[in-house]
């Protein structure tokens, strides 16, 4: 059974602001007070080093009635420990325990020497990077598995995790007229876009997903007025699946962190016990199917839409199979653009072990191995080997631009580490792509350079006279690795924004004593080479 949502009351929420600001319940004086060792043990849901700092705290204030209140805070919201009614009045003197009490976030339980204060939801500090610097903002959500006995209700609403961080840091953050978020859960990507979108929608099949995020848009954006029926409002928080609330609309940016986990579907399921923060309710990939061949109706002309998602990989099959067929259906009159990234890949039992850890489910051992079961089985019915999980971008053409230029889709695997935030990387990909689209003659007849974050790497066996293997390997960003022809390494050697890369791929391939019969084959394949360079920002304009 789920605690409620907490209340979204303008006088109790503004009080709990001005409180929790005067505290300082904020990332950077928790990271100088609890030490950056205990922040990211606690995002790895490890609170026993977060509740040894407190105490420790509680410790040398002699008394802990007079520790530091980001300390009482973090400790009755972070890691979950016994605080006092005395204390919390102390950390929050204008909201106090009947406030907080009032608002649902906290419940008292009986203790022998008196009342403890316990957290009803997750509270924490969230640091946004906005237009005008780092912005501290608080979210709620409910609380994680690690404060909770047995599975998470079928209700949950998920807070700050890593894949809506992966997300938040990847869009890229163009001024818009008009978003959509898909499954908005807390709310934490609404409030980004309401960083630089002037209109935004936020839809989610849960209510008690919509109350959460309520609750969060008056604790960090109390000016707004939240109207569902006023289209002209600034926000609008909408229930129901996917693009049903939206009929008949479009708009400018799309995002979402969709309920994209693939789940076994028995006969006899019963909705109501699905996770609706995760799970869409139909089979494999279906949801992300749907979400790939509807989504382009929804945007705007020159619209752009950023999401997460997974994709069956089956049996023998190249991992871009399914996110190809799903392009392939996208339709002819409406010219879309898009470029999937895989991040990483799973095997079945992998798969099934990660969410059925994420729901706790192992607390039951029966349960865990019946559902472990059901998991393999589903896969095996649909002959899938793997699931991929990755990033997805699109955009719907203009009537201009498909007129000018034929879309173009990128499918590309990424697995290792990249540098946070990818918003402006994804960004300046996409332009470059559409420069090429549009005018690939016009980029070769620019002056390139080698990107400053780029190396070069050489292999070859002992005693050998020329490199095997030639690797460009980027040290920021995407972090791309890829190898590339010794045609190209001697074009790239000789970029230094003297010439225009159209003229060195003319004299580097009159210059390789390996050319071909055919030197012209050689100089296409290099400037086809020296073009996708541009795109991946391995080179730049001088």
């Amino acid at each position: 059974m789920s605690a409620p949502a907490p209340r979204a009351d303008t006088t109790l929420v503004a009080g709990l602001r001005a409180d929790l600001s005067a505290a300082g319940f904020s990332h950077d004086h928790l990271a100088e007070l609890l030490g950056e060792d205990v922040l990211s043990a606690l995002d790895r849901d490890q609170f026993v080093p977060g509740q040894l700092r407190v105490q420790e705290l509680f410790d040398a204030a002699a008394g802990s009635a007079s520790a530091d209140p980001a300390a009482v805070l973090s400790g009755l919201w972070l890691f979950g420990m016994d605080i006092t009614v005395a204390q919390v009045e102390q950390a929050l003197p204008r909201t106090g325990i009947q406030g907080l009490l009032r608002l649902e976030l906290v419940h008292l339980q009986a203790d022998d020497d008196g009342e403890l204060c316990r957290p009803s939801v997750d509270l924490r500090p969230y640091q946004a990077e906005q237009q005008g610097g780092v912005a501290d903002l608080w979210v709620a959500s409910d609380l994680s598995s690690h404060q909770l006995q047995g599975a998470l209700p079928a209700d949950h609403v998920l807070g700050i995790g890593r894949a809506s961080l992966t997300l938040a840091a990847s869009v890229h953050r163009r001024p818009v007229s008009t978003a959509l978020e898909i499954g908005t859960g807390c709310g934490i990507q609404l409030l980004h876009l309401l960083d630089h979108a002037e209109h935004v929608v936020a839809t989610d099949l849960s209510t008690r997903a919509l109350d959460f995020t309520a609750f969060n848009l008056l604790l960090n954006a109390p000016e707004l007025r939240l109207d569902p029926e006023n289209l002209g409002a600034r926000v609008q928080l909408l229930q129901g699946s996917l693009f049903d609330p939206v009929a008949d609309r479009t708009f400018d940016l799309i995002i979402s962190n969709p309920p994209f986990v693939i789940t076994p579907r028995p006969a006899d399921e019963d909705p109501a016990a699905r996770y609706t923060y995760r799970d869409g309710g139909r089979h494999g990939d279906l949801l992300m199917e749907e979400l790939i061949v509807e989504l382009p109706r929804f945007l705007s002309d020159g619209g752009t839409a950023q999401l997460l998602g997974n994709w069956e990989i089956p049996e023998g099959a190249d991992w871009d199979t399914r996110p190809r067929r799903w392009c392939d259906q996208l339709q002819d009159e409406t010219p879309v653009d898009a470029w999937f990234i895989q991040r990483d890949q799973q095997d079945a039992d992998e798969y099934a072990e990660t969410w059925l850890r994420d729901a706790s489910t192992e607390r039951d051992i029966a349960q865990y191995r019946l559902r472990y079961a059901a998991y393999l089985q589903d896969f095996d019915s649909r002959g899938v080997e793997a699931v991929g999980f990755g990033m997805i971008w699109m955009r719907r053409r203009s009537a201009a631009d498909a007129a000018a230029m034929s879309p173009w889709r990128r499918f590309e695997e990424i697995s290792g580490p990249v540098d946070q935030p990818l918003g402006p990387v994804i960004g300046g990909t996409v332009a470059r792509a559409e420069e090429v689209a549009r005018d690939a003659a016009a980029v070769l007849d620019s002056a390139l350079v080698v990107a400053g974050d780029v190396t070069e790497e050489r292999h070859q066996r002992f005693g050998a006279v020329h490199p095997e293997v030639i690797v460009a390997r980027q040290g920021a960003g995407l972090r791309r690795s890829r190898p590339v022809s010794s045609a190209a390494a001697g074009l790239l050697g000789a970029a230094d924004g003297e010439f225009a890369a159209g003229q060195l791929a003319t004299a580097v391939a009159s210059l390789m004593d390996d050319q071909p019969a055919d030197g012209a084959d050689l100089e296409q394949a290099l400037r086809t080479e020296t073009l996708e360079l541009y795109v991946e920002g391995y080179v730049t304009r001088s």
